[in-house]
């Protein structure tokens, strides 16, 4: 969820929800998206350019019916909504106030709970608190600091250009300048600058290089802060999460640089704040930082959005060594072509680019290697030793499983084989034995559904379509027989549950999609919503698709129980109750086909 949408749910609790969906069903989506995508009909949906990543190929497709968009080139997908925050890069409150004007729609916002002036006031408070830092660093207070940055070797353009300051050696001198403004206790409370201990508030970052942190938009919404005095325990100190910043989202510096990384569809990414800097004081532009923290999913999504493939460039020692594998496995499980630069030992992007020059870096990102052989080359496992080549091979393996695009993962799979010398097929039995243990997670990326999923997930998505789909007798036969529990995909239940409550009968699946937080579940979602269901007969499809789900955990409980039955007859113990736990079971199971051939049989009844 990135921080416009972290907002809106704060915003989703503080307008009145039959206003939002008023708001939502007056939302014609057709007419919204057309005003910045030209739409050609193509069927009974409309397709165009995507407005959110560059292609020649229209794959962006807005179904009117549904009050639904998805991209089937880059996932992006939602409702009326949704696109106007993502395109206009606004909050949530904003783009009701943009539809509700354009419908004509009273949305007061201005009521008691204040919910429009509490989110521009934490926009407010950060930059009061830049200013605030921004003329610490240019007063005598901040000379030992600037001294500290012409030191690192960063020219007071660059200094200027990113904003950098400095949070003096005071317990109070943002919040006297906060409270002088007049800003309300709430704001105080949530916007990350303060702490607050039994004795009182007081300023959160005292004494530190800071380094303001912006939103996509550009727009300032926390800090990261480096101790000068070294009395810190902790060097670099981060805003916490707030209604404005998700740092699972944000990568520093990438509203500046995101266009160059459009350019040629790649980007490097660094660890640091002065690892970012130094790189683009030397002229490499398409660059992004973690902040000094692990790559995280919704950072992934953020990159794919301007580049196809990622060069990561960490810290030349084992922790960065170890950190750019991860971050090579979770951009590959993100969709994103995955390279690592062979930092020299002992140097950091910033040293090593001030000391052998930006010519340098570039030859090295030309030579910069997969993730598979960065991972070979830099195990501390010895590989001469069987046992040792076998964990490295569960390690990796264990990242493949989670790699959804199966051409990916079979070339990975070769890639491993050749190095271990061993056939492709030994390589496939560990990922899928990996599978089995890996818990089931939410994909990296929206377009990231199984490329063999099995024959539960393939029910489960295809009752959600029937249920979209309209079809009112087949949606009957589903309320009545669908038990939610036999789902296991997170967000196939939620859709599930959703239009067996509400229905599809209307068309408007927009609201299915404000069900989820997460960005990456709503764009999974659009593009499932937008799928067509099978087209031969819809109701015993989803006969067998209701027969499937009820067989999986009996086959499982069958499974086990034939496991027991062995153990014990392997013991020399009384086997009849194990055997008859697998009569009883085995029963249970042909009993489905009974009830099969009942529900098929109420379609012939139907029909006659």
């Amino acid at each position: 969820m990135d921080e416009a949408e972290n907002g809106a749910r704060l915003g989703l609790a503080r307008i009145p929800p039959d206003t939002i969906d008023r708001i939502r069903d007056s939302a014609e989506i057709l007419d919204v998206i057309s005003d910045y995508v030209e739409l050609r009909r193509r069927g009974r949906n409309h397709f165009g350019l995507c407005p959110f990543h560059p292609e020649k190929t229209p794959s962006f497709s807005v179904a009117p019916d549904k009050q639904i968009y998805h991209c089937f080139g880059c996932g992006a997908g939602g409702n009326a909504i949704s696109f106007l925050m993502e395109y206009e890069k606004i909050s949530f409150v904003e783009a009701l106030k943009k539809l509700a004007e354009r419908y004509a729609i009273e949305l007061n916002l201005h009521r008691e709970d204040g919910s429009e002036e509490f989110f521009s006031q934490l926009y407010t408070v950060q930059n009061h608190a830049l200013s605030l830092f921004s003329k610490k660093l240019r007063s005598n207070e901040g000379v030992k600091v600037r001294d500290y940055l012409s030191s690192r070797g960063l020219s007071d353009e660059t200094v200027e250009l990113f904003d950098l300051g400095y949070a003096g050696d005071g317990w109070d001198h943002l919040l006297s300048v906060i409270k002088a403004n007049k800003v309300a206790q709430e704001v105080i409370d949530k916007c990350g600058l303060f702490t607050r201990t039994n004795k009182g508030v007081f300023d959160r970052f005292r004494n530190r290089l800071m380094f303001p942190i912006t939103n996509r938009a550009d727009r300032v919404v926390g800090f990261g802060g480096r101790d000068i005095a070294g009395e810190s325990d902790a060097k670099y100190l981060n805003s916490p999460e707030t209604p404005i910043y998700n740092k699972r989202e944000i990568l520093y510096g990438m509203s500046r640089t995101m266009e160059a990384g459009r350019k040629d569809r790649t980007l490097i990414v660094v660890e640091g704040y002065i690892d970012f800097l130094q790189l683009y004081q030397h002229g490499i532009k398409n660059i992004a930082a973690t902040s000094g923290t692990a790559l995280t999913t919704g950072q992934v999504s953020q990159l794919r959005k301007f580049a196809d493939t990622v060069y990561i460039a960490y810290d030349g020692d084992t922790a960065g060594r170890k950190a750019a594998i991860s971050a090579g496995y979770n951009l590959m499980k993100g969709g994103v072509t995955a390279k690592i630069v062979n930092v020299p030992e002992g140097s950091d992007p910033d040293s090593w680019v001030k000391e052998s020059g930006a010519d340098t870096f570039r030859r090295e990102q030309e030579n910069a290697s997969d993730v598979i052989t960065f991972h070979f080359e830099n195990t501390s496992l010895n590989l001469s030793n069987a046992s040792e080549r076998s964990r490295l091979a569960d390690e990796i393996t264990m990242e493949l499983a989670s790699i959804n695009d199966e051409i990916i993962r079979r070339d990975l799979v070769r890639q491993v084989a050749e190095r271990m010398a061993v056939d492709e097929e030994t390589i496939i039995r560990k990922v899928r034995k990996s599978g089995r243990r890996a818990v089931s997670q939410p994909a990296a990326t929206p377009e990231a559904d199984p490329a063999s999923p099995s024959s539960v997930a393939k029910a489960e998505r295809e009752i959600v379509k029937l249920l979209a789909s309209g079809n009112r007798n087949v949606a009957d036969l589903l309320k009545a027989n669908t038990d939610l529990e036999t789902f296991l995909d997170p967000i196939m239940k939620t859709l599930a549950d959703y239009l067996l409550r509400v229905g599809a009968e209307n068309g408007n699946l927009s609201g299915a999609l404000d069900l989820f937080q997460e960005k990456s579940d709503r764009e999974r979602a659009s593009r499932i919503l937008l799928e067509s269901a099978a087209e031969e007969d819809p109701h015993r499809v989803a006969v067998d698709c209701l027969i499937t789900l009820e067989q999986s955990p009996l086959k499982a409980k069958i499974d086990e129980a034939r496991i027991r039955l062995r153990d014990v007859e392997r013991s020399g113990k009384d086997s009849s109750e194990a055997l008859a736990s697998v009569i009883e079971l085995r029963k249970h199971l042909s009993q489905l086909e009974t009830k099969r051939k009942s529900l098929l049989k109420g379609k012939n009844e139907i029909v006659s």
